[in-house]
């Protein structure tokens, strides 16, 4: 397809989906449901055609393929209904299908039939008249998902819609979407190869999975075999909310990987910490939910107990690195330095495993979702555990990052001076400069192995310091006074 022909496609994707929002605001549906309802939609596309492809590779092939979902209930016929008629198909003999485990009305109780359960028992269809879903439909039978192009351009829209809802709702959708550069930066430090096993206990919209899959491909001439193996072996997840697996498997599909192995589940409940070797990732990305509490009764199975869930999470991601694997999480500042249980996780951390790199990220970097302060913390495992006195971690590298190209305000705009590309320059050496620096295992010990970023080569300018930060150092302060009172008062008691 040539440059011109491209950019006349991309227009025409991109009018399609506009024209879809346009139907479905016009019908009264509120935005923040656009992707839900795009979503399912995109994801019965999708099927159609990659059923439709398997269909003519068996025939080829002289082997007989049998649709999961033929006759009327293909995207190919009931789209062709009448508006009235396909809305009443939809809602009642479709949705039974998708949604029904008695192989007589459904699809059975196979793999795939308890992914379409777990997804259509939990979205709805926000259309109410037959004449807007009929429109809506229209718009997405335009779209090819087998087409190189369309796939590009639907992502691209697809993450700016999920962008959007994240922004105009965030206690609804910002607990699920990090920000792309971000996790662009994690991925170029972690480098995921053909034949690993990627996994993000928190999929989320599946933002890390997708993005490593894309550089996997664009960093690899793979084998057909490679390929395959790409498509069913290297993405795998765990999702506790049933509309974000749906987007998170969306953005697969869009991603180019129909065959991630997503789960929806609590991560925390079924952690264990003896996972078996073989069932361990040589790469984990997470941006694990954090501020959440966790029952004392269901902590049992951590061996360090604590009720904050960003706490668990590490030790989940600690229990499931294989060796030689390479981890990159995001993590609030608290986990650094508080002391008690965070404490006893960050010294098992050392200790077996080779933590090299913390990225500390400016207060706002998450806005207009949340302006806690985060860090990103880089740790290997080491292909032999250490013994006797030796630990993993023998130095820690620290990068402060004050600009991540954009405002560390609600709008986030673009501006000069990103650090990112100096970051990523710095880290593969552990480069020294103004706002990178190396600190022995043997410091970190006197301060408690307390891993929150001081850089020596700055000094506290608080007149010329952003307002936001100010708060946050007032906040964390406040915080870990709170942490020493609640321990000299358990010492009192």
């Amino acid at each position: 397809m040539t440059n011109g022909r491209i950019d006349h496609r991309r227009q025409e994707v991109q009018q399609a989906v506009k024209n879809a929002c346009d139907e479905l605001n016009t019908a009264g549906v509120d935005a923040r449901n656009y992707v839900e309802q795009l979503a399912w939609l995109f994801f019965l596309k999708a099927f159609d055609e990659a059923e439709s492809r398997r269909e003519q590779e068996a025939a080829f092939d002289d082997r007989n393929y049998e649709r999961h979902l033929a006759g009327d209930f293909a995207w190919s016929a009931w789209s062709k209904r009448n508006p009235d008629d396909m809305l009443s198909f939809v809602q009642d003999r479709l949705w039974t299908k998708l949604t029904d485990p008695d192989p007589k009305k459904g699809l059975g109780d196979d793999l795939l039939a308890q992914r379409f359960r777990r997804i259509f028992d939990n979205v709805r269809n926000y259309c109410r008249h037959g004449v807007t879903f009929a429109r809506v439909v229209k718009q997405i039978d335009k779209l090819h998902f087998a087409d190189d192009t369309d796939v590009h351009v639907l992502s691209e829209i697809y993450e700016d819609l999920l962008k959007r809802v994240a922004a105009d709702s965030a206690g609804y959708a910002g607990e699920f979407y990090t920000q792309r550069h971000i996790i662009r930066a994690m991925i170029e430090v972690v480098r995921p190869r053909a034949g690993e096993r990627v996994y993000d206990p928190c999929f989320g919209t599946a933002g890390f999975l997708g993005e490593a899959a894309d550089f996997i491909r664009r960093n690899g001439n793979l084998s057909g075999h490679q390929l395959d193996k790409l498509q069913k072996e290297a993405f795998y997840g765990i999702e506790l909310k049933p509309l974000t697996y749906l987007l998170g498997t969306m953005n697969m599909i869009l991603h180019g990987i129909e065959g991630a192995n997503l789960e929806l589940g609590d991560t925390l409940e079924g952690h264990t910490q003896n996972v078996g070797e073989r069932n361990k990732y040589e790469v984990i990305l997470a941006n694990p939910p954090y501020g959440g509490k966790m029952a004392q009764d269901l902590q049992n199975n951590f061996r360090v107990k604590s009720s904050a869930t960003e706490c668990l999470f590490v030790q989940h991601i600690m229990a499931n690195l294989a060796r030689g694997g390479r981890a990159a999480v995001v993590i609030p500042e608290g986990v650094l330095f508080r002391g008690g249980p965070d404490q006893k996780v960050r010294e098992e951390l050392l200790r077996r495993f080779n933590l090299h790199t913390i990225l500390s990220l400016p207060a706002g970097c998450f806005l207009p979702y949340t302006g806690v302060k985060t860090n990103v913390i880089f740790f290997d495992r080491p292909k032999a555990d250490p013994t006797g006195d030796m630990w993993a971690t023998q130095s820690v590298w620290f990068y402060e990052l004050t600009n991540d190209g954009f405002e560390l305000k609600q709008t986030r705009r673009q501006m000069e001076g990103n650090q990112i590309p100096d970051f990523l320059a710095k880290q593969p050496k552990a480069v020294n400069g103004e706002n990178s620096w190396s600190v022995p295992l043997a410091a970190l010990a006197e301060r408690n192995y307390d891993l929150s970023a001081k850089n020596p080569n700055r000094k506290d300018d608080y007149e010329h310091r952003p307002a936001l930060e100010l708060v946050q150092a007032i906040k964390t302060k406040e915080e870990r006074i709170l942490e020493l009172l609640g321990e000299l008062e358990a010492i009192l008691e």
